[in-house]
């Protein structure tokens, strides 16, 4: 390739990268352009947005004070006369409905139900929060989701009342403060849940066209292409009356004509660009060649002299480049004969280097380890040249020498590579031991604080004996079980497994314990509790973590056993001799879906009976073979100590060492846990 050529390329090179370098900056400024344009459009979607629900709240609080006006309301508010506030709403032309002014209209007090206009059936208008909030005298107002899945704006008043205060509620549907906000921001405005569901819209037909996928949690601000069109897309997370998140607010604006704008001018730009790197690398082609002329001209004088055509001159002459090449010309002449002369003292010295250089290569060799020193020894004594002219032998011997220095060289560099990999490993092996140590060491104390958190007095009441075992897995487990006292006739129990092993079954373990130990004391009934359990804890579930539970409450007086089973073992009731296995209430497993209604189970229980609890660890125990234990063999083992003698710690024991000679040694699969609960009566006779 020709010098001018390579030139060429090398300036077209650098001209290309400076392009690419330009356009990047150009591009990390956009991002930064976009960013801040983001915070711009979601501050005043945001700011927007508080306007309507401002207006909202104030033509939904004329609306209440219209009503309240009407002669006849009041007194009808306070004796619930459905008919006369029916009458009174269309007296002031405060019409219910999804498509009038007006979507609901609800009464709220403390002593009696609520009544509630424009939903069937009736459902809550106002969350526990605001309730209580409204209750107090103070005013609340803002969106709420009615059924969860119904947009509406509320107003809320408190009157008084003659035993309780009344909260007088009013909902105006979202979707006119949505039009509203459309033509505001000449937009379509569109309301999602936290689920991303559309439940409100200016433009349903466009959003279902685009199919957009939005995070109703995080504020975003994009493109989005439909055929011939751009929008651009702001979402803003919205929250409701009691400043929980609630969805978001997504417009959608048409902006075509400026995102054209802007690629006809990228289009242009890169095409002018393109032409300026073409005339530019062009004209510096055809300026080199015409500037090089003069040097293959020296080039070919050059390669005369290296034939040995002394005859040649040069035909320009001077202090350039050209008249200096000249010059060289003649010192390579006077150097060459000098060299003709001093090449028989280079032989010799040579020769004695060549000796130097082979004893230097045995001491080397023996530096290595036993295999190369002996590769290396036999290339150096095999390798003697063949006869021929002395050139070629000292040629053929350097050529010897190179090699041996070479592979000795890469030998030794592999050899020095593997010592020093391996001393990094060693260091890295060392502090990995130091830190398992310390996980380790960590794990154990967890472990200990674990158990240090269940019950160990066995006796709470001398009208019933517990008995409880747990062995976790692994160092923390996820099983959990719990008895407690409610009050001086009610006794509490649990038995709970917590899905998944190791450190986050058994934070989410601690978390439940302690929830359904609190609402416990609060709350007696069992569906209750479990009910109250499950929306704590569905609430943020962001792991989808899930516990099966089994929550008794034993009436200690007459044996009564009040029970709610979400999605456990049914335990087995132990009675003369006789095994059978609690009905379930059918109930799912807590923190799977909130607001779900728990059933009860009952049971009574004679002096004597056994409930035998436990979770999925010893019916799914296995042996060396791969058989699991199953049901039917913890039926067979139960079966014989269904006896009013037998007491609960020997049931337990009993169950325990079947399953460890059922395993023979096999590796725990999961946490093995089991409590046996005997009602022994009233003693005091």
């Amino acid at each position: 390739m020709l010098l001018r050529t390579r030139i060429t390329l090398i300036v077209g090179t650098a001209l290309v990268l400076t392009v690419l370098g330009l356009g990047g900056a150009s591009l990390l400024r956009e991002q930064l352009l976009q960013q801040r344009l983001t915070a711009t459009a979601v501050a005043g979607q945001t700011a927007l947005w508080n306007e309507m629900l401002a207006t909202e709240s104030q033509r939904l609080e004329q609306s209440l004070q219209s009503l309240k006006a009407q002669p006849g309301f009041l007194q009808a508010l306070y004796s619930a006369d459905r008919a006369t506030i029916a009458q009174a709403l269309t007296h002031a032309h405060v019409l219910i409905g999804p498509q009038e002014p007006l979507a609901l209209m609800g009464v709220i007090s403390a002593g009696s139900e609520p009544i509630v206009f424009g939903t069937e059936p009736p459902r809550p208008l106002l969350d526990a929060v605001s309730l209580d909030r409204a209750l107090g005298g103070e005013g609340v107002s803002g969106l709420r989701m009615v059924a969860g899945s119904t947009p509406v704006m509320i107003a809320a008043h408190t009157l008084p009342g003659s035993t309780y205060p009344i909260v007088l509620v009013l909902g105006r549907h979202a979707e006119h403060g949505l039009q509203r906000f459309a033509q505001r921001s000449a937009t379509s405005a569109h309301l999602i849940d936290l689920h991303g569901t559309l439940l409100g819209s200016t433009d349903s037909n466009l959003w279902q066209r685009l199919q957009i996928t939005s995070s109703p949690r995080i504020a975003t601000y994009q493109q989005h292409q439909d055929k011939d069109h751009t929008y651009t897309l702001n979402s803003t997370p919205v929250t409701d009356l009691s400043g929980h998140p609630a969805g978001a607010l997504v417009t959608l604006a048409d902006n075509t004509h400026e995102a054209s704008t802007r690629q006809f001018l990228d289009r242009m730009a890169l095409i002018s660009t393109s032409l300026l790197m073409l005339t530019v690398l062009l004209g510096l082609y055809v300026y080199l060649g015409k500037n090089f002329r003069t040097l293959d001209n020296a080039i070919a004088a050059l390669q005369a002299l290296a034939r040995g055509d002394a005859r040649v001159r040069l035909q320009h002459a001077g202090n350039d480049e050209i008249g200096r090449i000249a010059q060289a010309v003649v010192v390579f002449r006077h150097s060459a004969e000098e060299l003709t002369a001093s090449r028989s003292l280079r032989e010799r010295v040579r020769r004695r280097q060549e000796r130097l250089i082979h004893t230097q290569l045995q001491q080397l060799a023996d530096a290595t380890d036993m295999t190369s020193r002996e590769e290396v020894l036999e290339l150096l004594h095999n390798g003697e040249p063949h006869q021929g002219s002395a050139a070629s032998e000292d040629e053929e011997q350097l050529r010897h020498l190179a090699a041996v220095m070479g592979s000795l060289t890469q030998r030794i560099i592999g050899q020095h590579q593997r010592l020093s990999t391996m001393i990094v490993e060693l260091r890295e092996a060392l502090v990995t031991k130091t830190r398992l140590a310390g996980l380790e060491q960590e794990l154990q104390i967890a472990a200990q604080v674990q158990l240090s958190i269940l019950p160990r007095h066995l006796t709470v009441d001398s009208r019933v004996q517990i008995d409880c075992h747990i062995t976790p897995a692994r160092e923390v487990g996820g099983d959990f079980y719990d008895y407690f006292v409610i009050d001086a006739e009610h006794l509490g129990f649990v038995i709970a497994d917590v899905s998944g092993k190791g450190v986050p079954a058994a934070l989410f373990m601690a978390i439940t314990r302690t929830l359904l130990k609190a609402t416990a004391v609060f709350v007696t009934a069992p569906a209750s509790c479990i009910r109250k359990l499950n929306d704590l804890l569905a609430t943020e579930n962001e792991q989808m973590m899930f516990v099966t539970i089994f929550y008794g409450v034993l009436h200690l007086p007459t044996g009564r056993v009040t029970y709610v089973n979400a999605g456990h073992n049914p335990p087995y009731l132990l009675r003369l001799g006789t095994t059978t296995p609690l009905p379930r209430t059918d109930g799912i497993a807590v923190a799977v879906s909130d607001g779900f209604v728990y059933d009860e189970g009952v049971v009574d229980l004679a002096p004597g009976d056994k409930l035998f609890l436990y979770t999925d660890g010893i019916t799914e125990a296995f042996d060396p073979d791969g058989q699991e234990y199953g049901n039917h063999r913890l039926e067979q083992v139960l079966q014989p100590l269904a006896a009013p003698h037998c007491t609960a710690q020997a049931t337990n024991e009993t169950v325990l060492a079947d399953v460890h000679r059922f395993e023979r040694g096999a590796p725990q699969a999961d946490d093995i846990t089991c409590l046996c609960l005997q009602y022994q009566g009233d003693t005091s006779h």
